[in-house]
């Protein structure tokens, strides 16, 4: 049973891209000798959660496994999730109705506790892709501009970006499922790489592409050092085009790091720009982790003004397009 447990800690890591650890649990000896009989159980670490997994090698009569599990609720007070080598619809489709967690190694896991719903694996390339969450986006734009990025793993990427190993291992899942990456195994590791030539993905993905801007705040007042952010929206296109500056001048800011400014002493906030210091655009993604400038990245720059109906805006957001050069162009 070592061996499975193995593939099993492989596969909840591969698939949650967090760190996980099984390991024999103590408790098993106070209990009945019909459920040791059944089950081995191990006391797993999944990412900061604990979680007791029975894994049995036989296919669960699901009205069973839910009596076990209040039977085991005496012994253990965190939750429980059952490891099976395989089963069948039927029998998952009752797992999920009577609210237990359980995972086939291979091919399905649901574990409510950690907030994953079900998923197997030959649904998860099945799904179709309508818009690319904030974390999907950073790292398509990322790849863009990095596309031969040694670290170019989940695991690598989030610490380059700043976000967790399983909301990296999401986002890629997403741009495999777009069509936008390959993906391929090495060892235990996932290694991906853009699906095609730059310039072409980026028309490719312009669907399913948005705004950065998730809404724009007016101030005035002096923004500290630590809040004065990224020139952005038609002052950044200013430093990458002719276009002229903007009376008033635009910044890219995080939604944290929006707060603070707001809560500094001596900055107020306007209902518009009319009579305001500085206009922030607060991003759904930092703007620092594209940028190598005092400007925000010409990518999500463009994607912040495509809908700009102003002639000259558009005639500068080509300009600057024009200055982009490709990785491996």
């Amino acid at each position: 049973m070592r061996h499975s447990v193995k593939n099993l800690e492989a596969y909840l890591r591969e698939t949650l891209h967090t760190p996980v650890r099984l390991e024999r649990w103590r408790g098993e000896a106070a209990l009945p000798a019909y459920l040791t009989g059944q089950y081995d159980f191990f006391d797993g670490t999944v990412g900061n959660v604990h979680i007791l997994f029975l894994q049995s090698a036989d296919e669960p009569v699901p009205s069973a496994a839910k009596k076990h599990e209040r039977t085991l609720q005496l012994n253990w007070t965190g939750p429980l999730a059952f490891a099976f080598e395989r089963i069948t619809p039927r029998t998952r489709q009752r797992l999920v109705s009577e609210g237990l967690s359980f995972v086939v190694p291979d091919n399905q896991v649901y574990l409510p506790a950690l907030g994953v719903n079900l998923r197997e694996r030959y649904q998860t390339r099945a799904q179709t892709v309508d818009r690319l969450r904030p974390s999907a986006q950073v790292l398509f734009l990322h790849l863009l501009a990095n596309r031969s990025s040694a670290s170019n793993t989940p695991s690598g990427l989030a610490r380059r970006l700043g976000y967790t190993a399983m909301a990296m291992g999401q986002a890629l899942n997403q741009l495999e499922d777009a069509k936008l990456v390959d993906v391929h195994k090495e060892g235990r590791e996932r290694l991906f790489e853009l699906a095609g030539e730059p310039a072409d993905l980026w028309l490719q993905a312009q669907p399913l592409l948005a705004s950065p801007i998730s809404r724009k705040r007016y101030v005035v007042g002096v923004a500290p050092s630590g809040h004065k952010g990224l020139a952005a929206g038609l002052s950044a296109l200013a430093t990458y085009s002719a276009l002229a500056e903007p009376t008033v001048p635009v910044v890219a800011l995080d939604r944290i790091t929006t707060k603070g400014l707001l809560d500094t002493r001596g900055i107020q906030e306007l209902p518009t720009a009319d009579e305001a210091d500085l206009e922030v655009e607060v991003w759904s993604y930092k703007p620092g982790m594209l940028s190598e400038g005092p400007a925000v990245d010409r990518l999500s720059l463009y994607l912040s003004l495509r809908d700009d109906t102003d002639e000259r805006v558009q005639s500068a957001l080509d300009e600057m397009m024009r200055g982009v050069t490709w990785q491996g162009a």
